[in-house]
């Protein structure tokens, strides 16, 4: 468990009512957010699986195919399937690399900017739909918690790739 002020610590929760809550509690919102996430794209014509990809080519414009399906953590085959459905909705464009032919840079064309932009106005909406009711202390306590979340899933995820090699 990660503390506000220290380093994370690599001990497991105690077994108990605390801890089974706490996964029970962060699944079901997992869960829900996944389903509402959807519906929401749904209803604007995007694929909720295609969501973190058009964010990550819209931050990284040129990024290669290999590259990407680094940042998505999903595999080549399954990365060049989702591309090729998004090129045939015209929502990126591919191209050689100029300088070394091997690779293929992907950006985002003019109707997958806008299909971003899009998809922000949307995240926007159900972020003000489900934290906009809570007070802003509230918010605040919640994004540090949930980045306190984040890093020890991250730290973990790092200690499991080092054990792995």
């Amino acid at each position: 468990m990660r503390h506000s002020d220290g380093p994370a610590h690599h001990t497991p929760l105690p077994e108990g009512s605390s801890s089974s809550a706490v996964f029970s509690t962060f699944m079901r919102v997992a869960h829900a957010h996944r389903q509402l996430m959807s519906r929401r794209m749904a209803a604007h014509g995007i694929p909720a699986g295609q969501l973190f990809c058009l964010k990550e080519i819209a931050h990284n414009d040129g990024i290669t195919q290999c590259d990407l399906a680094e940042a998505l953590s999903i595999s080549r085959p399954t990365l060049t399937v989702m591309l090729q459905k998004m090129e045939r909705a015209g929502l990126i464009q591919r191209a050689s690399d100029a300088s070394d032919q091997r690779f293929t840079r992907i950006h985002l064309s003019p109707e997958g900017t806008h299909v971003h932009e899009e998809m922000h106005e949307v995240i926007g909406e159900v972020m003000a739909e489900v934290a906009g009711p809570l007070a802003e202390p509230d918010r605040v306590e919640l994004a540090r918690l949930l980045g306190l979340v984040h890093d020890n899933i991250t730290a973990a995820l790092e200690n499991s790739e080092k054990a792995d090699s």
